[in-house]
Parts: C-alpha cells; sequence; structure tokens
C-alpha cells in the first residue's frame, strides 16, 4: 500500500471519528 494513501486514508477516519463524536456530544447535551 502506498504510504501517501494511507496516510490520507488515516487522515480522513480521524477526521470523520472526531465530526461523529463532536455530532455526538452536541446531541447528548
Amino acid at each position: 500500500m502506498d504510504t501517501d494513501l494511507k496516510l490520507a486514508l488515516t487522515t480522513t477516519i480521524v477526521a470523520l471519528l472526531m465530526i461523529s463524536a463532536f455530532s455526538f456530544t452536541a446531541i447528548l447535551h
């Protein structure tokens, strides 16, 4: 697997997780 592709994929997943966590916290509060 290409390093750049792996890095981009990891960054995208982390960003989605942070957005999901932020939305979940906003809904709870």
